[in-house]
């Protein structure tokens, strides 16, 4: 936890900041309160606080007096001055004791956490100066503010580096900067109290370097970490272990091997636990796309039937393999969900039936704004709905559910013997009436229906198959390839085999 003290002559004021931000939640702990500068001095000599709210006008001793004594004692806590209007001046000559900031009264909430926000900036660029200073700066002593047993842990032995992504929900920036600062106040006090190792900040990430451990014991370690800093903050963070190295030098470049893997976690809600180490996989390896085109058509189908319960169980699977699929990379997991999206799109044009009518562009573009795959999936689960909604509206209107039900039993079963009584039997209709009632809502007679479905789907095996044309009519449905033939023609107005070279497609091109 953060340190903070807070030292005004007025109790209503602090209890006014009190009240001001969730501090417990993030990560700060008011451990002392004072309404002299003498008594507020004394706490910041015996706590050593990472921040300190200091009023200017006190008894005993000024603000400004107490923040020249933490200058002169080499005090490294923050303050930030707090004055009156008529205290304007003398806050500002302040600033050149150290103080970080300062703010009128009354304290409004947002300037309080541009200034604390200003403190964790300081701390963080201290910090940089420190690893940059031990990088290169090799016998010439330690940087300020790193102990005497932080030296001795980097002198020799062998280090373990961990990277740290904290998973914060936090809108604002100040709010951010803030959680990032507990977060690593907290794993600093537990790392010196667990003598397990340091933490510094590189540019703006939190680093971990453990010392005399194995990639499994630092895995374990810091598993433990992570279930007390949540504990303690309720904060959810990430974990990439690197592998050991045996001296110092080794660690910059294996930290920048943790960072190459800190892509994963985007698709943080689909691990057990986002803990990663380097040399092992985050997901199980898929390879094909057989698999996706398999559950993306079990998913259409659930939709198109209306099964709720089914749309979401498929959904579920579906976005557990695409992150297997995506292997961390955040652009195919948008690519295959859109591609799922302009699928279920064709199927409702297919079928005739009304839809949202999507802009792949925009919807991309909306995609890769989701800061996370949990954010990604709501956007397409919510597709989906207005999907079921739209064809429970449409149904209930003006469109015949049997005819439907018709046209969704052709589309699931044409490659089979589909003749008319076949179907009519399925709708519960008498094979004549069934005749007349399906070309009065189709337009055209059953048997062009159904070949027309054929040839849209011996379309899509003609460019991305290398299967035989004659081959393909027979999966499709057609008992002869001349038929096929025939048929094609009359849609396309050229051969099988000369839309397929036109198309690109590969394959035999003989009949």
């Amino acid at each position: 936890m953060i340190k903070m003290i807070v030292a005004d002559d007025e109790p209503v004021i602090i209890a006014g900041i009190r009240k001001l931000v969730d501090w417990e939640a993030q990560g700060i702990e008011i451990v002392g309160q004072y309404t002299d500068g003498r008594s507020a001095l004394e706490g910041i000599m015996k706590y050593q606080p990472q921040l300190v709210l200091l009023d200017i006008s006190m008894p005993e001793m000024s603000g400004v007096e107490v923040l020249k004594e933490c200058y002169l004692l080499g005090i490294k806590s923050k303050i930030i001055l707090i004055s009156g209007f008529q205290d304007f001046e003398y806050a500002k000559a302040g600033i050149s004791y150290g103080a970080v900031a300062y703010l009128l009264k009354p304290v409004i909430r947002e300037e309080l956490l541009h200034a604390i926000g200003k403190c964790i900036n300081q701390r963080q660029e201290e910090l940089e100066r420190d690893i940059m200073a031990l990088k290169d700066g090799a016998g010439e002593g330690f940087p300020d503010g790193m102990s005497a047993q932080d030296a001795g842990f980097l002198e020799e032995g062998e280090y373990l580096p961990v990277y740290v992504e904290v998973f914060a929900q936090e809108e604002s920036p100040q709010m951010k900067k803030l959680l990032h600062f507990s977060v690593f106040s907290f794993i600093e006090d537990y790392l010196e109290r667990h003598q397990m190792g340091i933490v510094f900040h590189k540019r703006n990430d939190i680093v971990i370097v453990l010392k005399g451990m194995s990639q499994e014991e630092g895995r374990s370690a810091v598993i433990t970490l992570r279930e007390r800093l949540y504990e303690k903050l309720g904060v959810s963070i990430g974990l990439v272990i690197g592998i050991t190295v045996g001296h110092m030098s080794g660690i910059p470049l294996d930290y920048e091997r943790c960072l190459s893997l800190q892509e994963y976690f985007y698709f943080a809600d689909q691990m057990e636990l986002p803990v990663l180490q380097e040399g092992k996989p985050a997901f199980a390896p898929v390879s094909g796309n057989e698999a996706f085109l398999r559950r993306q058509g079990q998913l259409i189908d659930a939709v198109i039937a209306q099964d709720a319960e089914g749309v979401e169980k498929h959904f579920e699977q579906l976005v557990k393999l695409l992150c297997r699929m995506a292997d961390g990379k955040k652009e195919d997991a948008c690519f295959y969900l859109c591609s799922t999206a302009r699928a279920l799109e064709e199927k409702f044009k297919n079928l005739s039936m009304p839809s949202p009518g999507y802009d792949e562009k925009e919807l991309l573009q909306k995609s890769r704004s989701c800061r996370n795959y949990r954010e990604l999936q709501e956007v397409f689960h919510g597709i989906l709905r207005e999907y079921l909604q739209m064809l429970s509206d449409t149904i209930s209107s003006h469109i015949n559910q049997d005819f439907l039900k018709a046209k969704v039993y052709i589309d699931q079963h044409y490659a089979e013997n589909l003749t008319l009584e076949v179907l009519a039997k399925e709708i519960h209709m008498n094979p004549y009436y069934f005749s007349s009632f399906f070309k009065k809502n189709a337009g055209e007679n059953f048997k062009d229906y159904v070949n027309r479905v054929r040839i849209r789907h011996a379309v899509s095996l003609l460019v991305s198959s290398d299967m035989k044309v004659y081959e393909i009519a027979t999966k499709v449905g057609f008992g002869d390839a001349r038929v096929f033939s025939e048929n094609f023609q009359r849609v396309y107005h050229e051969t099988p085999n000369s839309y397929r070279k036109r198309a690109g497609g590969a394959g035999d091109k003989k009949k």
